[in-house]
């Protein structure tokens, strides 16, 4: 072990089977003077004490720490201080040896195979029904078994009960059947049901092997569990809601960058003569409106991909979209007959990233910073409106088309007109320039309660002056083509955080102020309106567009979505589902090297973020969270505050479990991550339209 402690704090891992008290033993690099300011020592968020420097330096380790992984942080008491010595070896006193534990998935989530030896867990959990359902499998003892050796698998209930358990010791008889099938009913269980493998014995290194020679010879497999009981009944709900008749003459998917749910009137934001979206509440009245509907992505370009081709992203942001990404929106729309414009104020939904593909025209000219601003504010709404109507004038009469459109609003800048600034931030000293809110981030400008106020009201000024443009793009549509025959779905790429955790702008967590965004979709008479309680997310909009315009893939059938037609009510229940049928989102900020993902049901919310170097969690600064794992009851702490993972909970098993799951399957659609591997060649047109928006420093 390396470890080199900075000002900024230093990290390492254990991996906790059992209660047990520990010292952590740092052994420090003979070199480097010791300083005179000590070093906090934290086990996850715990303080763990104050410890002055020692060669070796002593932790003492509580022996109720939680089970399964916890991160053990050093941190420097003074920022300014020497830097502190480097660490050249770390041990645990009391430690147990080092176990194997892998789980090896089968075509998707069950059935699923694991490779164990001694000492290793797996905690796993499951929602049942009210059903009868068992637990299937066949264990494989190790080749070469040893003495003392114990295989178990059981399942308990959330109290710690044990329901069934099935257990392998080398004896005689046991080495003589070989292999050994089981199952486990879980007869009167229901709700979270945990399942526990455990293996006890020597580690490969006890015995002098190599990790595959351990592998290969004292590893047991659990081989093909998979849950069993009466078929479940999975019918496809009937498409509801839409009046008979020819698909939509004119569809406009409207996306707003960077817009929270919670500051438009119809989910929950100011309304009525204090609203900000009196145009978007007018449209949801009559409309279609997903309550809970979600982002995959707190960044435009993953984001923008899934609703182009219905499926999620987690490569890092700056990856293209490419043709083995799948078809796109635009060329099914295209394939359909419909004439496809594409007018965008973001260069990330360009042709410098692929994001084009399908579409007949797009409008340069509007990308931000492609212009300078001719009447002192952030005008962007208004130029892409008239490009996009401009556009409608020169098609054929009854040509059917579909526009998409991406303002920059209320994304930064934060600058919008001055009857706005006036309204919504007057006397605002802080201006909501990119360069400020890069300066907040950054640690270089720290504004006051005044300065932060100022800032949400120019970002509440520029989305009232959005839905007042969109007012009048829809007037301008309405005159060129009717109403009845217009198709309009508004919606966010991404939210904002407005100092909720400390921070400014988006991409880097995946708090609720990032991910939850708004949804509208409105056909009047033709589609009826209705409140979808439900968790949706963008994949869901995708599906549910192929539906409204009948599009089909490129060899007939339905177009392929990873998300569920809006139309099919109830929802149907997506193979990402619980075992109960509760719809989870799912979501990756995979800007960020090393990735933060959220699994989320109606109440818990689990965070993951396996990252490396200074940053860890969801970063630093009050009210983020350094963390790798976080859990949050968002019924009891809507703000996302309390961390409650540490407690072993069922629920972080559960979501941990179905988030895992959920990488694995994304990342079985192509390689992704940050290799940089279809990076795109950037012009410095590009560069300083990324510049703008501060994407690019």
């Amino acid at each position: 072990v390396v470890l080199t402690p900075t000002p900024q704090g230093a990290r390492l891992e254990i991996a906790q089977l059992e209660a047990r008290a520990r010292t952590l033993a740092l052994d420090l690099h003979d070199g480097d003077p010791l300083p005179a300011t000590p070093v906090r020592a934290f086990a996850g968020s715990r303080p763990l004490g104050t410890f002055s420097w020692s060669d070796p330096l002593e932790i003492p380790l509580p022996a109720d720490l939680p089970l399964g992984r916890v991160a053990i942080d050093l941190v420097a008491t003074d920022g300014d201080a020497v830097a502190p010595p480097g660490v050249v070896a770390a041990a645990l006193r009391s430690a147990r040896p080092e176990g194997i534990a892998k789980l090896e998935r089968v075509a998707g989530a069950v059935p699923f195979d694991a490779v164990q030896s001694g000492p290793s867990r797996i905690d796993l959990a499951t929602r049942i029904g009210e059903r009868d359902e068992w637990l299937v499998g066949t264990f494989e003892p190790p080749a070469k078994p040893r003495a003392g050796e114990r295989f178990e698998i059981a399942l308990e209930r959330a109290d710690g009960s044990v329901i069934r358990r099935f257990s392998w010791s080398p004896s005689f008889w046991n080495r003589l059947r070989g292999a050994r099938s089981f199952r486990l009913p879980l007869r009167g269980a229901s709700g979270l049901v945990r399942v526990r493998l455990d293996a006890h014995g020597a580690s490969a290194r006890e015995t002098g092997g190599t990790a595959s020679a351990a592998t290969a010879a004292i590893a047991a497999r659990w081989r093909g569990l998979a849950w069993a009981g009466p078929p479940r009944e999975r019918t496809t709900p009937p498409e509801t809601g839409l009046s008979a008749g020819a698909p939509p003459r004119l569809v406009v998917v409207y996306v707003l960058d960077a817009l929270r749910a919670d500051r438009v009137g119809a989910f929950g934001g100011p309304s009525g003569p204090e609203g900000l979206t009196p145009t978007i509440d007018a449209l949801a009245a009559q409309g279609l409106v997903a309550l809970r509907h979600r982002t995959n992505a707190p960044n435009t370009l993953p984001s923008t991909k899934t609703l182009f081709t219905g499926r999620a992203f987690l490569a890092r942001g700056g990856w293209k979209l490419g043709p083995e990404d799948g078809e796109t929106l635009a060329e099914a729309f295209r394939r359909r007959g419909y004439a496809t414009g594409l007018f965008s104020g973001n260069v990330y939904v360009s042709p410098a990233y692929g994001t084009d593909r399908g579409f007949d025209t797009h409008a340069p000219e509007v990308l931000i910073e492609s212009y300078r601003a001719t009447r002192g504010y952030n005008e962007n709404a208004e130029r892409v409106h008239r490009a996009a109507v401009d556009w409608v004038k020169t098609l054929p009469p009854g040509k059917k088309a579909f526009l998409y459109l991406h303002v920059i609003h209320p994304h930064n800048p934060y600058d919008p007109p001055p009857s706005d600034r006036a309204k919504w931030a007057p006397g605002a000293k802080l201006d909501g320039s990119t360069e400020v809110l890069l300066g907040i981030k950054q640690g270089r400008v720290v504004p006051d309660e005044a300065g932060r106020a100022a800032l949400r009201g120019l970002y509440d000024g520029g989305l009232a002056y959005a839905d007042r443009e969109f007012g009048r793009l829809l007037a301008d549509l309405g005159a060129l083509v009717p109403r009845e025959e217009t198709l309009v779905a508004v919606t966010a790429d991404h939210g904002e955080e407005l100092f909720e955790h400390g921070g400014v702008l988006h991409g880097y967590t995946v708090y609720e102020e990032m991910l939850r965004i708004p949804l509208v979709i409105s056909w009047p008479g033709r589609l009826d309106s209705a409140r979808i309680e439900d968790a949706t997310d963008t994949r869901d909009l995708h599906a549910t567009l192929a539906a409204l315009a009948r599009l089909q893939g490129p060899k007939g059938g339905e177009l392929t979505s990873e998300g569920r037609s809006l139309l099919r009510r109830p929802l149907p229940t997506s193979d990402e589902s619980g075992e109960n049928g509760e719809s989870i989102h799912f979501a990756a900020a995979s800007s960020v090297r090393g990735g933060i993902y959220s699994a989320q049901s109606r109440r818990w919310k689990l965070v993951w973020s396996p990252r490396a170097g200074l940053g860890w969690g969801q970063g630093e600064g009050a009210g983020r969270g350094r963390d790798a794992e976080q859990l949050f009851d968002l019924a009891a702490d809507p703000n996302e505050r309390d961390n409650l993972a540490a407690g072993g909970d069922l629920e972080a098993a559960w979501l941990r479990a179905r988030l895992l799951g959920w990488i694995a399957s994304v990342r079985s659609h192509g390689v992704e991550g940050d290799s940089g591997a279809n990076e795109p060649a950037l012009d410095e047109e590009t560069l300083r339209q990324l510049r703008a928006l501060g994407y690019v420093q």
